[in-house]
């Protein structure tokens, strides 16, 4: 593998002790260091943050699972026909529908459910409900917490690193226009002296 455009890319990263390079190409490398040691640094704290809140993720599905129960309810009228809810041509996958079922306490409940467009009245939805047999959103399965505590980890990481590299990419377009004006006034000027022919 060739070395020399990695030792140069390098080399323009982090100028060192090279004289020719100015205030802006270090303070450039200063903060291209620090968006690498912060994507560095922000794992373990974002591995950390993660599995702190899977701990509290897993009391959750627990919780949820020994509280909720699985039921069918029975529409008791049939639901609406699709209909367009914007100019792209969007249609809700579900709509409310006066629906019946049983509570875990043998009890018939009445009220209103999610079901698919057309559905016909008779026909059952699977819900999920509580003690009291209000219908409830499913529990939190162990995967979906694990999926929770994965994604919140990212979040964490991608955030700190982003606004580092936001940071990095905004100083370095500030610079580079500023290097640019700089030359153009040098050209400017050197060919007012005439020594440019």
């Amino acid at each position: 593998m060739n070395q020399k455009p990695i030792a140069r890319a390098l080399r323009q990263a982090f100028p060192g002790r090279n004289e020719l390079a100015t205030a802006g190409d270090r303070l450039e490398g200063a903060l291209l260091a620090l968006v690498v040691a912060v994507a560095v640094l922000a794992v373990p704290v974002a591995a950390a943050a993660g599995s702190e809140f899977h701990a509290r993720q897993r009391d959750r599905v627990v919780s949820e699972q020994d509280t909720r129960w699985p039921a069918e309810a029975v529409l008791l009228e049939n639901a609406a026909a699709p209909q367009r809810v914007d100019d792209r041509g969007t249609v809700l996958e579900t709509t409310p529908v006066p629906a019946e079922w049983r509570a875990p306490d043998g009890e018939t409940r009445q009220g209103e459910v999610q079901a698919h467009h057309g559905a016909p009245a008779g026909s059952t939805v699977p819900i999920w409900v509580d003690h009291d047999g209000v219908v409830t959103p499913p529990p939190l399965s162990r995967w979906g917490a694990l999926l929770n505590a994965i994604g919140l980890a990212l979040a964490v990481w991608g955030g700190a690193t982003a606004v580092t590299a936001v940071l990095y990419a905004l100083t370095r377009f500030a610079h580079t226009r500023s290097r640019r004006r700089r030359w153009e006034r040098e050209w400017r000027q050197v060919s007012r002296d005439g020594t440019v022919r």
